[in-house]
């Protein structure tokens, strides 16, 4: 944990941190509004989701492995 402390990810980072392709993660993830509420900035949450063209992606990484661990098996059984 401490080796993430002010380190950022990418979708890039985060599709090989979790194994899985972008959209996989969109639709598993990242768009269902139980985990969206969490994740996303704009809640005080540690995503930031693009919403201009040009924009990517940014994680950081520490709290997006922390939920991860957390919410592992409500990720993989919908």
């Amino acid at each position: 944990e401490e080796s993430l402390m002010g380190m950022y990810w990418s979708m890039q980072d985060l599709e090989r941190k979790t194994n899985k392709k972008c959209e996989w993660i969109k639709e598993n993830i990242l768009y269902p509004s139980k985990f969206r509420k969490i994740l996303d900035v704009k809640n005080e949450g540690f995503v930031f989701y693009p919403e201009k063209r040009g924009q990517t992606w940014s994680f950081q990484a520490r709290l997006m492995a922390k939920f991860l661990d957390k919410h592992f098996e409500d990720i993989f059984t919908n």
